[in-house]
């Protein structure tokens, strides 16, 4: 009948792609978790001191472009330059140069050298983050075979499962690093900090879209990492 829907199969791509080719499941997310390049833990703890260093001395620090052709990026710099006194906050040019450094200086590894058919990746994301777009427990070396499993817009079962289980690999790895910066995040001061900024914001630019929009963003941007 027009208007009304028909009960259909539930048909998953990848689901269908294993099958065909008698792969099983969780050896495939296995594969995905041990050829997954991450920093050593050793190494990631003096990048990581260094950073905060930088951070909170007033160092140089690079973060990823907001907004439509990064327009909106003046926004998180001032927010860090008003939390931490920080001026020297700017953007990445070209969005990963600073990571893909980062990476290939505690690995070893060069892209398209001596590894190919990988791609950098932040863990969690929060790349406009003052910690998180230069945390070395943020960036790793993923095999592009598995972009599909981890990027924000993958749907369904199995990019659900892959990422439960490879979130809990990272959190073993990195539980100390995600705790510390849980603790920053989390401080009353930068909490206030960044509620002060946005009233801030409103008065000298009014309730605009735009300072909204930066409001809601900024919210998951500078928030906790829970797995």
């Amino acid at each position: 009948m027009k208007g009304e829907y028909v009960n259909m199969e539930i048909i998953d791509s990848y689901e269908r792609f294993m099958n065909s080719f008698n792969i099983d499941k969780e050896d495939f997310y296995k594969f995905g978790i041990n050829e997954t390049i991450l920093p050593p833990r050793e190494l990631v703890r003096n990048n990581w001191e260094d950073l905060k260093k930088r951070i909170f001395n007033n160092g140089s620090v690079k973060i990823r472009g907001y907004g439509r052709d990064a327009r909106g990026t003046e926004l998180y710099i001032g927010l860090y330059d008003y939390l931490f006194n920080n001026k020297n906050v700017s953007k990445d040019p070209t969005n990963n140069a600073e990571p893909l450094k980062i990476i290939t200086q505690l690995t070893g590894y060069k892209r398209n050298k001596s590894l190919f058919n990988y791609q950098v990746s932040h863990i969690f994301g929060k790349t406009k983050n003052i910690f998180l777009f230069e945390a070395p427990w943020n960036i790793a070396f993923v095999p592009k075979l598995f972009d599909p499993f981890t990027g924000h817009e993958a749907k369904g079962i199995w990019p659900e499962e892959y990422k439960g289980k490879f979130m809990y690999h990272i959190n073993k790895i990195y539980k100390e690093f995600i705790d510390e910066y849980n603790q920053l995040i989390l401080d009353e001061n930068i909490l206030n900090g960044i509620s002060r900024y946005i009233l801030t914001l409103k008065k000298e630019k009014g309730i605009t879209k735009e300072v909204l929009q930066f409001e809601k963003d900024l919210e998951k941007e500078l928030s906790a990492i829970y797995i």
